[in-house]
């Protein structure tokens, strides 16, 4: 019959359950500690997750696929707050011990942060966040200096 279509193959989700239960938690305090908001976190990583679910299957290392994916969309969100006005909205908290990080972490900018949050709460090596955030290893080392140079004056 012309003009007919074949039906779409079907949306295979395997192996995501499991990445979910092991990745799921740490990459939530990950968002949360990038964007500041417990609502916005979980909003990251439910898209990023609805959006690889599919593809799990297909990739060598899911979970840092999925570290390298919630990342870029909490750098979106930066860069959608940056043009949009403020509004006050009240937040929940989403883990009370990350409040004083999440403040602290707000003095720093977007780069310097990124890069100390992947250091200290995802432990990847100066190679990987310098992939995840576009610059040189050197570059990395010198943000994170400068970032917890930063840090300790505003925490004192």
């Amino acid at each position: 019959m012309a003009g007919a279509h074949p039906a779409p193959a079907p949306v295979t989700w395997s192996g995501v359950e499991a990445v979910y239960a092991s990745a799921y938690r740490d990459l939530l305090r990950v968002a949360y500690v990038l964007t500041g908001s417990g609502a916005a976190a979980e909003d990251v990583v439910h898209d990023v997750f609805c959006r690889v679910g599919p593809r799990m299957a297909e990739l060598d290392n899911p979970a840092a696929y999925l570290r390298v994916a919630v990342v870029n969309q909490c750098r979106s969100i930066h860069r959608r707050l940056a043009r949009a006005p403020r509004v006050g909205v009240p937040e929940a908290v989403l883990d009370g011990r990350l409040v004083e990080l999440q403040d602290a972490l707000r003095t720093l900018n977007e780069r310097q942060r990124t890069a100390i949050v992947l250091r200290y709460l995802c432990d990847l090596p100066d190679d990987e966040i310098a992939d995840l955030i576009g610059c040189r290893p050197g570059t990395v080392r010198t943000l994170i200096h400068r970032g917890l140079a930063d840090l300790r004056a505003v925490i004192k």
